[in-house]
């Protein structure tokens, strides 16, 4: 069996090809119609390679250097490459999703949410929705005096 890869183009046109045809091996039965083709179909086997190694050495990229037989700054510029081949256009909702860093709340409000979520100042949903969002969890419930006895 043929990688898909090898045959994205057509041949007489130039243009796309897109799989029509999905078969089992074990009992003969085929699919028509069709299919889309993800992201990672598109790559070539170098890319596949890449992707691959990054996986097992977790996103190490030391630890990609002795397989991949290249240089911190090779592996970074290829990664870079392949992250390109992989962005969805701007104004894919996917792309959109993404967080930015700077919706990252630092370890600091995290605590800071978690303090209020303890003493009941906050709700368990309120602080997640901070702690996902971003921003700083705000105290909607007043606190109650404690009597002194």
């Amino acid at each position: 069996m043929k990688p898909i890869v090898e045959t994205l183009h057509c041949p007489a046109c130039q243009g796309p090809l897109a799989p029509q045809v999905l078969g089992c091996n074990a009992c003969g039965i085929e699919v028509r119609g069709p299919f889309a083709l993800n992201e990672f179909a598109t790559l070539d086997a170098e890319d596949l390679r890449l992707l691959r190694v990054f996986v097992f050495a977790e996103g190490r990229i030391r630890d990609m250097e002795a397989p991949l037989g290249l240089s911190y700054p090779t592996i970074r510029n290829r990664l870079a490459a392949l992250r390109e081949k992989l962005a969805p256009d701007a104004s894919s909702p996917a792309r959109n999703s993404v967080p930015s860093r700077s919706a990252t709340p630092s370890a600091k409000e995290v605590d800071t949410t978690l303090d209020l979520l303890k003493t009941g100042e906050v709700s368990f949903d309120e602080a997640l929705d901070s702690i996902r969002s971003g921003k700083p969890a705000s105290s909607t419930r007043r606190r109650e005096p404690k009597d002194e006895k």
